[in-house]
């Protein structure tokens, strides 16, 4: 009854190969007093006794992506196993290593994940009407649908551009235009130049920066800037800095998604909500900001969009 799995402190991480396999060593486990819970992605087996958890499930390598994400937040934190953002992304690194036979190459775990969700990405923007219950994926799609609307001029700057998919597909729409991929953490920055890389993206280059640092304005202006769900991750107290760096390095648009939450989600490091009335308030000091000399409005994209645009002068 052994099987190789992916340790994760007291979790392992087992991927079975079918239904049949995952029905039959979930009763293998209850018979071996394990408490036994399923949902709709996972069986969760948890030996109260030693806190010895074991997490299954069917997933293959190919259907490894994004929305995993979802998965993971919505079914597994009652039952004790995610408390914080750490465990979160260890139990979803956990998920897609299991895809993979051992020894476990990271980068290629990684790789794989990154490669599929563009993969959807991809097909989600193209197909609109396209509907996945429970996905991490199709919001996105439909916010980068709309940025790649309003995007205007020659060169882009995304800022907090976590696994590079925004610029990436970006690149494949405007293959002359200039654009780079900015985040605070590293491993960010590894994921997007490999994914941009292996999809030969030549055009598009990626750079370890902190928006709310000083050296963020050496970077130089760019026409469309977009920070999509990055002031979430902030303060109150942080906002105004970013907004001011943000204005500083945006030639005309500046474009900015928010989720809109009942409450922060911890699990993916929120420190603040947003609502309507709090978006339009900040897109109202943006354009004082700006001494008047330009304009923002208002959409609901998948939570909400505020869009903050210079006069160029040419109207």
């Amino acid at each position: 009854m052994k099987q190789e799995g992916v340790r994760v402190g007291n979790l392992i991480v087992l991927a079975q190969p079918d239904r049949a396999s995952l029905n039959f060593y979930r009763e293998y486990l209850r018979n071996q007093s394990y408490h036994v819970n399923q949902t709709k992605h996972f069986v969760i087996c948890q030996q109260l006794s030693s806190h010895r958890v074991i997490l299954m499930h069917t997933f293959k390598q190919g259907e490894v992506n994004a929305d995993l994400i979802c998965f993971i937040e919505e079914e597994l934190p009652a039952f004790g196993i995610i408390e914080s953002e750490k465990q979160f992304g260890a139990t979803l690194f956990a998920v897609l290593a299991s895809t993979f036979s051992a020894p476990r190459d990271q980068p290629a775990i990684w790789r794989r994940f990154c490669l599929n969700t563009l993969d959807s990405l991809r097909n989600h923007i193209v197909h609109p009407d396209l509907i996945t219950p429970t996905s991490y994926i199709g919001p996105f799609a439909a916010i980068y649908r709309r940025a790649f609307g309003l995007f205007t001029g020659q060169s882009l700057l995304d800022v907090g551009c976590s696994f590079g998919f925004l610029p990436i597909l970006a690149a494949e729409r405007y293959p002359q235009a200039r654009i780079m991929g900015i985040d605070k953490n590293p491993d960010a920055i590894t994921f997007s130049t490999d994914l941009a890389a292996i999809t030969s993206t030549r055009s598009t280059t990626f750079t370890l920066l902190d928006l709310l640092s000083e050296d963020f304005l050496k970077q130089g202006g760019f026409d469309t800037v977009t920070a999509i769900h990055l002031l979430e991750h902030l303060t109150e107290r942080d906002i105004p800095t970013a907004l001011d760096h943000l204005l500083k390095v945006t030639n005309k648009r500046l474009l900015i998604a928010v989720p809109y939450e009942e409450a922060a989600q911890t699990l993916y490091n929120h420190q603040q909500i947003f609502t309507s009335e709090k978006l339009k308030y900040w897109g109202t000091w943006c354009v004082e900001q700006l001494k008047g000399k330009g304009r923002y409005w208002y959409e609901e994209v998948m939570g909400g969009m505020l869009i903050i645009e210079r006069a160029t002068g040419e109207e």
